[in-house]
């Protein structure tokens, strides 16, 4: 990585966003500052900051200019470059869906990122409540420390690889019919280097998360269980601790994610009272019969990048458009991009 610290600021700045940036990054000649989308070039091998305030509209004209000017860049516009988040808002909305969103667009484009990559604010900054507690600090000082942390996390990471790497693949599809399922034969029947086990979550498998208090949820997190016990406790926690990466085969149900593999991820919160994901990487295949492919993998960032830790490599997810049974075969290029997933993930692990 190149020694300059690529600093992405668009539009107007927050006093706080502002205290954020200089504490862990003082003002530098070295550090290249980009606050319009018209100074925004590709950015490649590097690591860099995209911190952004939003008002209480949600809405940064200039976020949006700079997200079209990624897009339009292709693939490759942050090829090898690991990225951090600052979003602060103006009041309790939105900072976490501009924060899903930033990270969709830029790892569309080839940025990387650590787990937890985001430090996001309200205008309250009572997200930041139970944290500033278990710390003892002030909520702006909070705020500040976890800033420095996130950025000291990307600027030293080393992304972890494996001679057996691992991959959990986890779905509730049905093989006869399923899009999904089909694309992820044709990448598995690719993947000659990485050990894979699959893990179907059958209706009724799982029973969904319904609130543990605290420390009843700790006490069995401590000891790799959950209170529900079933398939999460003898099949799903002990493959998730010895994998490498988690695949989630994801078609688009009511512009969601299947409940069976919403429960999985509720119930992980159990398991991550004690273990923390953030050496394991994060990978999906959505399928879409119409369109919103988009939306669930902004779902999955927020669930399991932001909120569990997983780590999340560039292009982490492959989505696809189709209906019928056996439709995603036949969707041209398919087989490049097949090919071009496979070589992602092997890459990314080898």
């Amino acid at each position: 990585m190149k020694d300059k610290m690529m600093i992405i600021c668009p539009g107007e700045t927050s006093p706080l966003l502002e205290d954020m940036m200089n504490n862990p990054i003082p003002k530098d000649p070295k550090n290249l500052w980009v606050r319009k989308s018209s100074h925004l070039r590709p950015i490649q091998n590097r690591r860099f900051l995209m911190a952004v305030s939003i008002d209480s509209s949600g809405i940064n004209l200039e976020l949006m200019a700079m997200l079209q000017t990624i897009a339009k860049g292709g693939p490759d516009y942050f090829s090898g470059s690991m990225a951090a988040v600052y979003v602060v808002g103006e009041d309790e909305l939105f900072t976490k869906s501009i924060a899903r969103k930033i990270i969709f667009y830029l790892n569309r484009a080839g940025a990387s990122f650590v787990g937890r990559p985001v430090v996001e604010t309200t205008g309250s900054m009572k997200n930041l409540a139970h944290v500033a507690l278990s710390r003892q600090l002030s909520l702006r000082d909070t705020c500040l420390t976890l800033s420095e942390e996130l950025l000291h996390r990307t600027l030293t990471d080393h992304p972890p690889k494996k001679e057996n790497p691992r991959l959990l693949v986890l779905y509730s599809s049905n093989w006869n019919t399923s899009n999904t399922l089909m694309l992820w034969s044709k990448i598995k029947a690719r993947l000659q280097h990485i050990q894979i086990q699959e893990i179907h979550i059958e209706n009724g498998s799982v029973r969904d998360c319904i609130g543990c208090p605290y420390k009843t949820c700790r006490h069995y997190g401590q000891q790799k269980r959950c209170y529900y016990g079933g398939i999460m406790i003898t099949d799903v926690y002990p493959a998730i601790l010895s994998c490498d990466a988690l695949l989630l085969l994801c078609p688009n149900y009511n512009d969601a994610i299947s409940a069976n593999l919403s429960a999985v991820i509720n119930r992980l919160t159990a398991l991550f009272r004690k273990t923390q994901f953030y050496d394991k990487y994060l990978f999906s295949l959505i399928v879409s019969g119409h369109s919103g492919s988009d939306l669930l993998a902004e779902q999955l960032i927020s669930a399991l990048a932001i909120n569990k830790t997983f780590r999340l490599p560039a292009h982490f997810s492959m989505m696809e458009t189709a209906n019928d049974p056996g439709e995603v075969l036949t969707i041209p290029g398919i087989g490049q991009r097949i090919d071009l997933f496979a070589q992602q993930i092997e890459r990314t692990l080898l």
